[in-house]
């Protein structure tokens, strides 16, 4: 269970959307708790093959009643057009209506951090052999994410951000032991970052 996320979600039942929901994991819990989960994503088939209804959708061109919450958890830095997925969002949440993202900050990572990704990697099997240019090769397998600092800059423009901070996220990626959490957090940057935001309040002027 995403405790983080959970605990930010208003009483059940409330009109979630889960933009880019992946395997469905955390549309299921959140559903679990009573909420009226949508799941939507370009390729639902891993939701669907988890038992989640997920819809196919373009966060950028999706339909839809108002929602309470909207969550995109590691989604965001993946939809493209940027600007015109979060103006969908924008536009289809209520009125108070909260933004959650849960981001990967790919391009926070200097090459420290990259060289311990990597080598964890190897020991974890993840990896095959150690790599040469940890940064570079880095760079290079996200060039197709947004960054962190065009997701930030693009959400401000849109919300009025309520909270942002920045967490450990390597040990996410590789899906290794606790423990890898405890040294990212000693030794490096973050990597991640947690975000909530509400739609921006007009005087109709």
């Amino acid at each position: 269970m995403d405790a983080w996320i959970v605990s930010l979600l208003p009483a059940a039942p409330v009109r979630i959307l889960d933009a880019g929901c992946g395997d469905g994991s955390l549309a299921a819990q959140l559903s679990s708790l009573g909420h009226d989960v949508t799941a939507i994503d370009l390729d639902p088939g891993p939701a669907h093959a988890a038992g989640v209804p997920a819809r196919r959708a373009d966060m950028a061109a999706y339909e839809d009643d108002p929602f309470d919450v909207i969550v995109m958890s590691l989604s965001l830095h993946h939809m493209h057009p940027l600007g015109a997925a979060l103006d969908r969002a924008a536009a289809l949440l209520a009125p108070g209506g909260r933004l959650v993202v849960d981001e990967f900050a790919w391009d926070w990572a200097d090459g420290a951090a990259a060289a311990w990704f990597y080598d964890a990697g190897v020991l974890l099997g993840r990896f095959d052999e150690p790599v040469k240019d940890p940064l570079a090769r880095w760079r290079e397998a996200h060039a197709d994410c947004t960054s962190a600092r065009d997701m930030l800059a693009a959400i401000d423009e849109r919300f009025a951000v309520t909270g942002v901070r920045r967490v450990p996220y390597l040990h996410r990626y590789l899906e290794g032991p606790a423990r890898l959490r405890e040294i990212e957090e000693v030794r490096h940057v973050p990597t991640g970052f947690r975000l909530t935001a509400v739609t921006r309040v007009t005087d109709g002027t």
